[in-house]
């Protein structure tokens, strides 16, 4: 049963139809959900009266390429290839510690909290820290600023990874799309996401200002996704009868 299920699987990544039953599901949910996972599972969302926006992109890359390219790159280069995936780690995780706390300042201070993302989603970055009319209000700019900061770095990193691999993980139109996108007044964040390449890019914005982004992408023809970010995590569906099968697969095992 492995052996056939692993095919199914393998055939399915390589862009083969498959038809795959409910024990084949069962079997290989199973197996994944319970495996020797290296890694743990916090609560994780954005901190209120944020957005995320997701413009799709066109053509899109070759994932399995990119990937391989970069690990060639690991392989050929392993001294400078560590350090670079080393700080884009620290970045990242200094990232999560940024938004982390902007929602406990949001959860404890949300009076300061939120006169900040109102006035700063009408405002460009640079005059962010000109809003910082007392200590509260102050702690919650600084945060912001440090989130947009060190997101600016792993975009960094991630350049660099895919100049030294060969490949483009943010090719020079994202960049301009990105940088004008940062520009923006209320503008938090912007990146490309997962391996990136020319698949899509992301913001994510203070207040009301998601707007901006929308229509200065609108203008460049690059077209925000009309939906919208949701804490509740992984929800199994019940309305569509095309997912029942999965649904009642999922629903049957019990997670260790």
């Amino acid at each position: 049963m492995t052996a056939k299920v692993n095919a199914v699987v393998c055939a399915a990544y390589a862009g083969t139809p498959v038809i795959i039953t409910r024990l084949q599901h069962k079997h290989c949910l199973h197996q994944n959900l319970n495996g020797n996972w290296d890694h743990e599972r916090t609560e994780f969302f954005l901190p209120p009266l944020m957005t995320l926006l997701l413009e799709p992109g066109t053509g899109g890359s070759s994932t399995p390429s990119m990937v391989g390219a970069v690990k060639k790159w690991q392989k050929s280069d392993p001294q400078k290839s560590l350090d670079t995936w080393r700080r884009l780690s620290e970045a990242n995780s200094q990232l999560e510690i940024q938004l982390n706390f902007l929602s406990k300042l949001a959860k404890e201070q949300w009076d300061a909290y939120k006169s900040v993302i109102d006035s700063c989603s009408k405002l460009r970055s640079e005059k962010w820290i000109e809003q910082a009319s007392e200590p509260n209000k102050e702690a919650v700019i600084k945060a912001l600023l440090g989130a947009k900061e060190t997101m600016l770095g792993i975009r960094y990193h991630m350049r660099l990874m895919g100049e030294a691999a060969g490949v483009p993980i943010e090719p020079e139109s994202q960049t301009k799309l990105l940088n004008a996108t940062l520009n923006l007044e209320g503008v938090l964040l912007a990146g490309v996401p997962g391996v990136g390449g020319f698949d899509a890019v992301f913001a994510v914005t203070l207040g009301d200002s998601s707007s901006n982004v929308t229509k200065t992408w609108s203008s460049l023809n690059v077209l925000a996704l009309l939906v919208k970010e949701d804490p509740c995590g992984v929800s199994l569906e019940s309305a569509d009868p095309r997912t029942n099968e999965i649904t009642s697969v999922v629903s049957s095992i019990h997670i260790k």
